[in-house]
């Protein structure tokens, strides 16, 4: 069954909204506080991470696709850290002090964890598209 042009721009953008107010809500539980440029990475990210599962759906382990999502969402922190931090210098985070770090943009213990996160925006997105948007339902293997 193949989408028509306007149903997928409107799921795309309930998708960048969702992943931009998830993204956002997570900073404000986790450091207490965000920039406006963390909804722009958010949505970003959760879109193109549900781009990527799309593309690999269920013929890679969830841990795989985790890995995946981890990466995805690191080089997207050092692109958006490059331009909101080193260029426009607004300061927005700041991994200089941290181990492995590469410009303080990112870092390894985070390069870790945001697969925790994709982890997650993985199985969000699946479950989302499932249930709001008529896709397959998800089935996962770990490994």
């Amino acid at each position: 069954m193949r989408k028509k042009r306007r149903s997928i721009f409107w799921e795309y953008f309930f998708l960048f909204l969702f992943g931009g107010t998830a993204y956002c809500l997570l900073e404000l539980g986790w450091r207490h506080w965000t920039h406006w440029s963390m909804f722009l990475a958010g949505g970003l990210l959760f879109c193109i991470i549900g781009l990527e599962n799309q593309k690999i759906r269920w013929e890679w382990s969830l841990l795989s696709q985790a890995l995946v999502a981890g990466l995805t969402i690191t080089g997207l922190e050092f692109l958006f850290g490059c331009i909101f931090n080193l260029w426009l210098r607004l300061q927005v985070w700041d991994y200089s002090k941290q181990p492995y770090n590469l410009l303080g943009q990112i870092c390894l213990i985070w390069a870790l964890a945001w697969c925790v996160v994709g982890w997650a925006a993985v199985i969000l997105d699946d479950f989302l598209r499932w249930k709001l948007f008529g896709d397959e339902k998800p089935h996962y293997r770990f490994l």
